[in-house]
């Protein structure tokens, strides 16, 4: 049980140190304006009973678990007005989401395209990369953040983002991928 609370702490610490060195760097092209802002998108913030995703679950402490019994936040209202999308992880510098209606429980799966295994996805001209999410509980606007070469001391890291838009049950890209991001520090990720 000792070795489980490690590898769960040495996984959050990893996480927590990839999402914080990505926040620090301060790009030169963060000065552009947001193509589309999240007012833009509203959604009506759902207030009645949620279904805890298959697979989620309390400990005795209160704290909430997935599948694998690794931690997550609780699950609560966090995008589009009704659902729930956690960054979970999958080991060391692995985090997959999963995108929930907390109304009617069902996954989503079309946020799989923005997961990291272990073996970094790759853009088409060839730079690794980690997506950072940024999203709103009452907006259906999700701006997706491309951090390139984020870990390769050798190239300096660039930014590419685009956004997309929670339409029923689908996420869809309104869209083209930019060449840089903007700052979007009062929305989640």
């Amino acid at each position: 049980m000792l070795d489980r609370m490690r590898s769960r702490r040495c996984s959050a610490v990893s996480l927590l140190v990839i999402v914080s060195a990505l926040q620090a760097v301060q790009l030169p092209a963060q000065t552009h304006q947001r193509q589309f802002q999240f007012e833009q998108f509203q959604a009506k913030v759902y207030q009645g009973p949620i279904k805890i995703p298959t697979g989620f679950h309390k400990d005795d402490k209160g704290e909430w678990h997935d599948e694998n019994d690794k931690w997550v936040p609780a699950p609560e209202v966090g995008f589009a007005g009704e659902y729930y999308l956690p960054i979970l992880s999958c080991g060391t510098g692995c985090r997959y989401h999963q995108l929930i209606n907390l109304r009617t429980g069902k996954y989503i799966p079309e946020v799989t395209e923005f997961d990291a295994p272990e073996q970094r996805p790759v853009t088409k001209d060839g730079h690794p990369y980690l997506t950072m999410l940024y999203y709103k509980p009452d907006s259906r606007l999700l701006i997706a953040e491309y951090h390139l070469d984020f870990d390769n001391p050798n190239k300096a890291e660039t930014c590419r983002q685009q956004y997309f838009l929670m339409t029923g049950d689908k996420l869809k890209p309104i869209s083209k991928t930019f060449s840089f991001c903007t700052e979007d520090h009062e929305a989640r990720q």
